[in-house]
């Protein structure tokens, strides 16, 4: 049943979970003033450099990826898909908080771009309300097949 429409929500959210891995939420070039601040030494601001990010973002992940193997209770993969919506959306108003603070720690020359990775946390909400959103229709189609019998 990993075919169904949900099941691809759940693992889109999933990589998009894992995805901030990749592609930071800041970037400054080598060089540059802004390397000064201790989250852009590396000249890239992402989930390893704050433990809150780096913990909401492996559990957002782990438990969307986990909710697309329990299609066999709808439930239950609806509880965890909603948990991991949530998650989510601590992560982004947590991701948003830390670029705001590393911003205001700039020096006046300092110079940021910011990355597709601080837009994956919303995307990641998004597509685990949608599984939710077809988990409970899914569920309602049973139960009304159910009551033909």
């Amino acid at each position: 049943m990993i075919q169904r429409i949900q099941s691809i929500f759940l693992l889109l959210a999933a990589a998009a979970g894992f995805g901030q891995f990749v592609t930071p939420y800041l970037t400054t070039e080598s060089g540059n003033s802004a390397a000064s601040v201790p989250a852009l030494a590396d000249n890239v601001l992402n989930p390893m450099d704050n433990p809150g990010l780096l913990g909401l973002c492996i559990l957002s992940g782990l438990v969307s990826l986990t909710a697309i193997f329990l299609f066999g209770n709808r439930a239950l993969q609806a509880r965890l898909g909603g948990g991991a919506a949530i998650a989510s959306l601590l992560l982004a108003v947590l991701a948003v908080f830390v670029v705001y603070q590393t911003m205001q720690q700039l020096p006046v020359d300092g110079n940021t771009h910011y990355g597709a990775g601080l837009a994956l946390p919303g995307l990641a909400a998004v597509f685990n309300w949608l599984a939710v959103r077809f988990i409970h229709k899914d569920e309602n189609l049973v139960r009304s097949a159910d009551r033909l019998r």
